[in-house]
């Protein structure tokens, strides 16, 4: 385990366990300041530096810490239902626990093209949340009346929430599934949802050698050479009843299939990870990376940095990084741009760019409460002024929509 790791462990065992004893005392924990302002000034002068490749070193690190193990840390986190559930960690943690809790707003990652989405949070994430009431929106509503410093309690260092996305693939026979190359995808005013994409591959579960290329078909197109790869090219999940069910019942999930595999999800069906964006708290404006996976991982500027080290499937995920809205700038010299082409490519052009242009941290910084519009595509700094997201009477969410979208009525 490597001195991050070992920073992040011991930061996220520590929250936990204080996180419980604040369950059992109704009182907020104390925050560790020495260790948070170490891990701040260190990452604040890698923001300041506007380094790209330092920046992007720094989380590849924080990838390869996070799925070094046999299983990756995130299996054993909770979802979205444990952390906003009524009894904290009542469903089976990571992708296996499934459950949309109800929410009071629309998720951003789910318009135009559906995909299978999960939000997961570390211990520290998870117990802060618990321990603060901020799953609650009585908790909330009290934080914007009374003011103060206009925010939720800052998240401990240590703190991870992540969003995966994921592709289903049928036990048998081959599944197609999209591929992002941005050369083959020019931007689009009306945004690049998967649906249009112009290379597929065909994931095979078998994983038998039948040759190096397979014909496919995907929404009403045929692709006669579409590249045949293994399932074992992926992190991937069974899936057993229970998620059947909760998959099935859930609208994006449910067409998320419908596209992939002309039918709902069922027992046997495989979960493919196709996408992770990795936020990290170790600055109060977050870390963020978005990772995707591609079939040519070692092309591109996307896959610079990558450790040699990662493991089996995880190197053939793709990234980019982001520490600040508007540093190091973009090719176009605009602002920053870091996306996930699963799940931000989907979004129109507003004005200022669509999803191939955004920014997690510039979506994210316009998280507040009550809930407001995530959508059009924002570049940059914050409209202080003219961004009803960002008005002086509403309650930052310390980057989280999950927080303003899923807090649950008492």
């Amino acid at each position: 385990m490597g001195p991050s790791r070992l920073h992040l462990a011991q930061g996220a065992l520590a929250a936990l366990a204080l996180g419980a004893a604040v369950l059992l005392q109704g009182q907020a924990p104390a925050a560790s300041a020495s260790s948070d302002n170490l891990t701040a000034d260190r990452v604040e002068n890698l923001r300041l530096g506007g380094d790209g490749v330092a920046q992007r070193r720094h989380m590849w690190t924080i990838f390869a810490d996070m799925v070094s193990d046999e299983e990756p840390d995130f299996v054993h986190w909770q979802g979205e239902s444990g952390v906003f559930g009524a009894e904290a960690a009542k469903r089976p943690s990571g992708i296996q626990g499934f459950q949309r809790p109800k929410s009071i707003g629309g998720d951003p990652h789910l318009i135009g093209a559906p995909i299978i989405a999960y939000n997961l949070f570390n211990p520290a994430a998870f117990a802060h949340i618990r321990a603060q009431g901020l799953y609650r929106k009585a908790t909330l509503d009290r934080l914007q009346l009374t003011g103060g410093t206009g925010s939720v309690p800052p998240f401990p260092a240590a703190a991870i929430v992540i969003k995966t996305a994921w592709w289903p693939v049928a036990p048998e026979g081959l599944t197609a599934m999209p591929v992002w190359d941005p050369e083959l995808n020019p931007p689009d005013p009306t945004g690049n949802p998967y649906l249009g994409w112009a290379r597929v591959v065909a994931v095979d579960p078998t994983n038998i050698s039948q040759g190096k290329t397979a014909a496919v078909q995907f929404v009403g197109r045929s692709f006669p050479g579409a590249r045949r790869v293994q399932l074992e090219a992926f992190h991937h999940v069974a899936v057993d009843a229970a998620m059947a069910k909760q998959l099935a019942g859930d609208p994006e999930s449910n067409r998320t299939a419908i596209i992939a595999l002309g039918r709902p999800i069922a027992v046997n069906d495989q979960l493919a990870l196709v996408g992770i964006n990795v936020m990290t708290h170790e600055q109060q404006d977050w870390v963020w990376g978005a990772f995707w996976w591609h079939d040519r991982p070692e092309v591109g500027p996307f896959a610079a940095d990558r450790p040699s080290t990662l493991p089996g499937p995880w190197r053939n995920y793709l990234m980019q990084a982001a520490f600040d809205a508007k540093t190091p700038r973009a090719s176009d010299a605009g602002a920053h741009i870091c996306f996930n082409p699963w799940l931000e490519a989907r979004f129109p052009d507003g004005g200022q760019g669509g999803g191939t242009v955004s920014n997690c941290l510039s979506c994210h910084q316009r998280a507040s409460y009550p809930a407001a519009p995530f959508l059009p595509v924002t570049r940059g700094a914050p409209n202080l002024r003219e961004d009803p997201a960002l008005a002086p009477d509403r309650l930052r969410t310390s980057f989280l929509w999950s927080l303003t979208l899923h807090a649950q009525r008492d």
